[in-house]
């Protein structure tokens, strides 16, 4: 007889509310050895084998191939009702379950349910007369044991899950952390822990500095500020000085002023840039006598004198 295609599963939702996600379903082991049974009786002989298991459109898909050589009348019934159309169902036994509870995943009919078997393994696939939704399952736990949810009241699907291996952590980062390959997650925790422990005390030590150095910034800042104002304070006093010795130079004539006094001003520019040159400058101007003095310190001027030499001498003339 020719093959017969049966849907094994399309991830839809059971009268368990739990939906199985096909692309999860690992059939590596099965394949090897893809036995039928007959309602799951796997205490009995096999009735037939699958052939062609495939993924295809969201359904796991696989070819019927029966034992027709099985003189059991059981087998030879079960044949002839699915040849004829009376059983259409199959049925996949799986283990291995890893299931999520979260809310937002659906079901391939777009339904939700309490969970969904997001991976399996794929252990056996029966002919069954009724299944538990349109393509049928049936759950084990990891002993082997059937799990019934209707039948095993306080039970829950998420008892009899195997939790998957987790990695404790690639060897990169174990390294990293100079721990050995067979760390522990408490070594992990605890090494961790140790970590941010030495990560708050460098940043405690961190922001000591940072105060440290801000009080150090301010004072030197304040110190700047003070020595600015007693060096203004002596260029202050110094150009005052300078200044009143310029002034004093041209009252004594030891400077010749101009009327727009820029004599005065360039001297101070001067003093500004160079106020030891300006200082030279000014202190080695000479000292102009007065003609007073000259003249025999009498106090009076060329002319009175001259004035009082032809006076004299006209009055001498007068007497002879």
């Amino acid at each position: 007889m020719d093959p017969i295609t049966f849907v094994l599963l399309d991830g839809s939702k059971t009268t368990y509310d739990v939906c199985v996600s096909v692309d999860g379903v690992d059939t590596t082991q099965f394949e090897k050895n893809p036995v039928m049974f007959y309602q799951h009786n796997d205490w009995n002989m096999p009735v037939g084998r699958w052939e062609n298991i495939r993924k295809e459109k969201g359904q796991l898909l696989a070819d019927a191939i029966f034992d027709t050589a099985d003189t059991d009348k059981d087998v030879q019934r079960m044949i002839n009702k699915v040849q004829n159309g009376f059983i259409k169902m199959a049925s996949c036994g799986l283990v291995d379950l890893e299931c999520s509870n979260d809310p937002s995943m659906q079901c391939s009919d777009g339904d939700t349910c309490c969970m969904v078997v997001t991976k399996c393994r794929l252990r056996e696939v029966s002919i069954v007369s009724i299944g538990s939704n349109n393509n049928a399952i049936r759950l084990f736990d990891n002993d082997g044991k059937e799990i019934d949810i209707k039948k095993d009241a306080g039970l829950k699907l998420s008892d009899f899950i195997v939790k998957p291996k987790i990695e404790i952590m690639s060897k990169k980062y174990l390294t990293l952390l100079n721990l050995s390959d067979t760390a522990t997650e408490a070594d992990i925790d605890a090494k961790v822990e140790l970590l941010l422990s030495d990560k708050v005390k460098v940043e405690n030590n961190l922001e000591a500095e940072k105060l440290k150095s801000a009080a150090n910034l301010k004072l030197a800042n304040e110190r700047k500020i003070e020595l600015d104002a007693l060096q203004l304070a002596d260029k202050t006093e110094k150009t005052a000085a300078f200044t009143s010795s310029v002034d004093e130079a041209i009252k004594d004539g030891r400077l010749s002023e101009k009327a727009d006094g820029s004599v005065k001003t360039s001297l101070l520019n001067l003093f500004d840039k160079d106020p030891a040159s300006a200082t030279n400058l000014v202190q080695s101007l000479p000292t102009r006598e007065k003609a007073a003095i000259n003249l025999g310190d009498t106090g009076k001027t060329a002319w009175q004198i001259r004035q009082e030499e032809i006076d004299a001498a006209n009055a001498a003339k007068k007497k002879k």
